[in-house]
């Protein structure tokens, strides 16, 4: 594709991406809301004081990379780590799943909010209203005392990935030792930071940006409305996938899952500086990053798309159990790979066969609301006589015929 229409599917990629992500309201309100329930949960006279619980966002809340569901109504996930610096020494991880959840149920709001008073398989959910739309996954977990500062001085450094040390131990009821172990040695451990912070270093494509590191694991960080071409193509990504799983042809919950989009297309980022050159590469590469190895356990040869801070733990794991799962990912993949042509390959088709197009990947209402956006941008840079306009496409960019400004009666 020439530079014009590149440049022209970037800004519209990039307008996409920004009504693909939460708003800064949401973003503001669900920041407020985690940390009402942080200072609950550690306010003097709760059973977990002594340990200074704190909640830190995980997952794509973290990395940059949320995104809205296709239907307003749906919720939006928002996963956070309750993190206490020690705990009584008799207790196992059921001890500590219900004394969180106790606690929470102790506030007569938060009560009614849980959407169950059992917990999940590993967290506690707060449901919040319909207005909010969204819901907290509280996963209580235990870390080293010097956590905090490891994890400053951990993210504050970008050459040293020291992730090990950003370990926590978490609570499973289907580890076997959930009701039976207090050495925490033998609880299940979870290292979210460290993939956090081996996410921000793939991302990160220059000096300048270099503030994601040191910021990212500020539980009450600015909204970030700029994000960099990384975080961008995973958000695209994951609606091109939710997209297509929406259909009723496919069964949904054996759709890709969101670390395995993620963690492969940060391992095919080449650092490139804008969204179509990371999109294009990404999607051209991610293939190549899903390893076939022998599993000894199983005896069979499995595919494997490994932890990046654990070389033994496989996300796909799931796939030699659900062969759907597997079967899913690569048809996935084959379409990925065909819609990108067709935006690749369509720089002589107009405007209204590209909206079509990227309609059908992302979804009509969010991809019509980003023309209109990029049709008012260049209204604007067209009054200003800053537009032109490619002869035969209608694509508009710096490059072409001069578009003179409209001239309206009583203008003149």
């Amino acid at each position: 594709m020439n530079e014009s229409y590149k440049n022209e599917i970037n800004e519209i990629l990039e307008i996409l991406g920004e009504n693909l992500d939460i708003s800064e309201s949401q973003y503001k309100a669900a920041v407020k809301s985690y940390e009402a329930v942080g200072n609950w949960l550690s306010k003097e006279g709760s059973i977990l004081y002594p340990y200074s619980p704190r909640i830190i966002p995980q997952g794509s809340f973290m990395l940059g990379t949320i995104t809205r569901p296709i239907n307003d109504e749906d919720d939006i996930d928002i996963d956070l780590v309750c993190k206490l610096n020690g705990k009584p020494s008799h207790w196992t991880q059921k001890h500590l799943k219900v004394a969180v959840g106790d606690r929470l149920k102790e506030h007569s709001v938060y009560k009614e909010m849980l959407e169950s008073l059992d917990g999940g398989r590993r967290c506690w959910t707060l449901e919040y209203s319909d207005e909010a739309n969204y819901h907290l996954d509280v996963l209580p977990s235990i870390s080293d005392k010097n956590f905090t500062v490891l994890l400053s001085e951990s993210f504050n450094n970008y050459q040293n990935l020291d992730t090990d040390k950003l370990a926590i131990r978490i609570t499973d009821k289907e580890d076997l030792f959930y009701s039976l172990m207090t050495d925490t040695e033998w609880w299940r451990k979870c290292n979210p930071f460290g993939y956090a912070k081996w996410f921000f270093q793939k991302a990160i494509y220059s000096s300048k940006r270099m503030f994601a590191l040191s910021e990212s694991v500020d539980p009450v960080r600015p909204f970030q409305k700029e994000k960099m071409p990384l975080q961008r193509v995973v958000q695209l990504l994951k609606r091109h996938r939710d997209i297509m799983f929406s259909s009723d042809e496919f069964d949904s919950e054996n759709k890709p899952i969101s670390i395995i989009i993620t963690t492969l297309a940060s391992r095919a980022y080449d650092k490139s500086e804008n969204i179509v050159d990371a999109y294009v590469n990404i999607v051209s590469k991610m293939r190549s990053y899903i390893e076939t190895k022998y599993n000894a356990k199983t005896g069979k040869y499995e595919r494997w798309v490994s932890n990046p801070i654990n070389n033994e733990e496989n996300f796909a794991d799931k796939w030699t159990d659900v062969v759907q799962k597997e079967e899913y990912f690569y048809a996935w993949l084959d379409k990925l790979e065909e819609d990108l042509a067709t935006i690749q390959y369509g720089q002589n088709k107009g405007l209204f066969s590209l909206n079509e197009s990227l309609s059908a990947q992302y979804g009509n209402r969010v991809v019509n609301k980003a023309f209109a956006e990029y049709g008012e941008k260049n209204k604007i840079l067209r009054e200003n006589g800053l537009r032109k306009m490619a002869v035969g496409t209608g694509m508009l960019g710096s490059i072409g015929k001069s578009i003179p400004n409209h001239n309206f009666e009583g203008n003149k």
